[in-house]
């Protein structure tokens, strides 16, 4: 696991499925990290220092950071005839040989891992990315534009793009579940409207919008909610809140199956562990990173080493008590 710090550091997680979780290495940089991205094959970091809305005379670049080792494998800045161009957003395809980067004139760079372009797009300026999530097992990615749609665009031969949706507001985030199935987008909260902050969920297969959701109390449109697919089959949506609360909806169903409370201040970040769907984090701005399982899942890395877990149950992890078989 990765986590970034208002200090211009990436801490690199270890021994995740114990209850004491160690930082393994800490990555410092001197400016603010807008983007991360962990390969698929887990080997590299991309790292995206993009623009800095504090100190815009920074030059933007993109770091590689191989995993094992901490180090930064190499650097790379665009530039244009007159200016540095800086990248409004990062992605890996599935391959984990390449990677791409969303330039804010329209330019979509594919890159290898030997830091080299292998490969450039050029599209209408409008059709910049303001966020894009790769899709897994394709080589496509999902892109809000500035001209507020929502294209699913395919990497191939030739550009190509399909329009998802067309918006009236500017998104915060999006999530691809790991399967490649749903799209999550995050909208802000609207004082005005009385609206708490929103997450629409599309399916990708069908390219059709399912519906929207709502956390509670959430009107602060300061903050941020990055949600996540969770569950063997992504079968469940979870998106935490501005009262720290973390929610999960049934996608089948649209209903709220459990509400969990550990964090006691805005938790906006939630990620699944690809290998173990039934794990979670969630991020808080009570400066607690909180990794969550379900019993089974617990269980069985109790089997690990029970003697050792029993003298540290009290520190054990918190309990996904939610329904799906788990």
């Amino acid at each position: 696991m990765a986590s970034i710090g208002l200090d211009y550091s990436i801490n690199l997680w270890q021994n995740l499925t114990s209850p004491e979780p160690k930082v393994r290495k800490t990555i410092n940089f001197t400016r603010t990290i807008t983007h991360v991205d962990w390969s698929p094959d887990s080997k590299y970091l991309l790292v995206n220092l993009g623009h800095d809305t504090i100190r815009p005379n920074l030059t933007p670049e993109i770091n590689l950071v191989d995993v094992e080792s901490g180090e930064i494998l190499f650097k790379r800045r665009n530039k244009t005839d007159t200016h540095y161009v800086h990248a409004t957003a990062i992605g890996w395809f599935s391959d984990s040989e390449r990677f791409l980067t969303a330039l804010d004139d329209g330019v979509y760079c594919v890159w290898n891992v030997q830091g080299e372009v292998v490969r450039e797009y050029a599209v209408e300026k409008n059709m910049a990315a303001s966020h894009m999530r790769m899709i897994p097992g394709k080589d496509q990615a999902v892109v809000t534009t500035k001209d507020f749609t929502v294209e699913i665009i395919s990497f191939s031969d030739n550009l190509t793009t399909r329009q998802l949706d067309q918006l009236t507001t500017l998104t915060t985030t999006s999530t691809v579940s790991l399967d490649g199935t749903y799209l999550a987008l995050g909208f802000k909260a609207d004082k005005e409207l009385h609206r708490p902050a929103q997450i629409a969920l599309y399916d990708l297969n069908t390219m059709s919008f399912l519906k929207f959701y709502e956390a509670d109390t959430y009107t602060n449109d300061a903050f941020v909610i990055i949600p996540a697919f969770v569950g063997p089959n992504q079968e469940l949506l979870c998106a935490g809140s501005e009262t720290g609360k973390l929610h999960f909806w049934d996608i089948e169903s649209g209903e709220v199956i459990a509400v969990l409370e550990e964090h006691s201040m805005h938790a906006g970040c939630t990620a699944v562990n690809p290998h173990h769907p039934g794990m979670l984090a969630s991020c808080s701005d009570d400066n607690l990173i909180i990794i969550w399982a379900t019993k089974d899942l617990q269980h069985e890395f109790q089997d690990e080493d029970e003697k050792w877990l029993g003298e540290h149950r009290p520190a054990a992890m918190p309990v996904l008590e939610i329904k799906k078989n788990w």
